[in-house]
């Protein structure tokens, strides 16, 4: 299934693996994070999992490493939903360019993100991408009973912190806060994304 940004769809079964791919370069890489949230915010630095702490307190989310092709990069992390800390209502995931300096991720070229769960894989393709060096991606969140999945693709100015930051890490060098800037300036609350027509909430 092909989900476009702001659409959400129910993620059969308790178990999900969500792999970010893009074309390979010499000159930049990217990485895939994840972020365990309560009402919009992390608990503690515990609940962020990136390429320094593989894996979530509750063993839930783990990052299982990139994998390469001859010209595409694919990193991926497991969610095990069952396993997840109750508190947790909602599972961000994002990808932060790596490299030199003046990396963003549009010099990547296309990204994608493939999530699969039990017989079901979802797809989205990360657009409108200019001079973000990050992006939340995708985020799985709890309803009425149900885990289910919405493609975000909300993209940051200031890499990887300024998404820890804006989800209530600590980030050594603190600098001013910085604002979130979606990938595109469709004038959209991301804090409570549209719902297209013929999808649930």
């Amino acid at each position: 299934m092909q989900l476009s940004k702001g659409q959400n769809t129910t993620v059969p079964g308790d178990r999900i693996t969500v792999s970010v791919s893009w074309p390979r370069s010499h000159d930049c890489d990217a990485d895939l994070s994840a972020l365990l949230l309560q009402g919009g915010r992390v608990r503690s630095d515990d609940d962020f999992v990136f390429y320094n702490q593989a894996q979530s307190p509750d063993g839930s989310i783990t990052l299982t490493g990139k994998t390469y092709a001859a010209d595409v990069v694919t990193d991926t992390l497991t969610c095990a939903l069952a396993d997840t800390d109750p508190a947790v209502d909602t599972i961000a995931v994002a990808v932060s360019v790596d490299g030199v300096p003046s990396a963003r991720l549009a010099d990547l070229g296309p990204i994608t993100v493939v999530m699969t769960a039990s017989t079901e894989t979802f797809t989205f393709v990360l657009g409108d991408l200019s001079d973000e060096t990050a992006a939340v991606t995708a985020e799985l969140y709890r309803r009425n009973g149900s885990w289910k999945v919405r493609a975000v693709g909300q993209g940051y100015r200031d890499g990887l912190a300024g998404v820890a930051r804006d989800f209530g890490i600590t980030v050594d060098d603190e600098a001013p806060s910085p604002v979130p800037v979606p990938a595109a300036d469709s004038g959209v609350d991301w804090g409570n994304p549209p719902v297209p027509a013929g999808y649930e909430i």
